[in-house]
């Protein structure tokens, strides 16, 4: 079932002329700009997956790369601690 949209000047699009008018909107336009930020923000050598062999481990990376494509924004994030700060005491018995 090929994609079709109706414009709000009421113009019908299908197939490819359809996915250019989505693209193109604001939405679209929002979306695209969204994803090559994530792309080129995640895109360090550490982040790029590498591609040799059709392993589970390989599959996973790429999961993992994909996601932080979508989730870049998060990387802002630096939450802070409130409760108190973990000290280590050593030993159960010492104070």
């Amino acid at each position: 079932m090929p994609i079709k949209v109706t414009t709000p000047g009421g113009g019908t699009y299908q197939g490819i002329a359809a996915y250019l008018v989505i693209l193109l909107s604001r939405f679209g336009l929002f979306i695209a700009i969204y994803i090559l930020i994530g792309v080129f923000y995640n895109t360090a050598p550490p982040h790029i997956p590498s591609t040799a062999g059709g392993s589970l481990t390989s599959l996973h990376s790429w999961v993992q790369y994909f996601i932080s494509i979508f989730f870049w924004p998060l990387s802002f994030w630096h939450p802070t601690l409130t409760l108190g700060k973990w000290m280590p005491t050593g030993s159960i018995t010492s104070p």
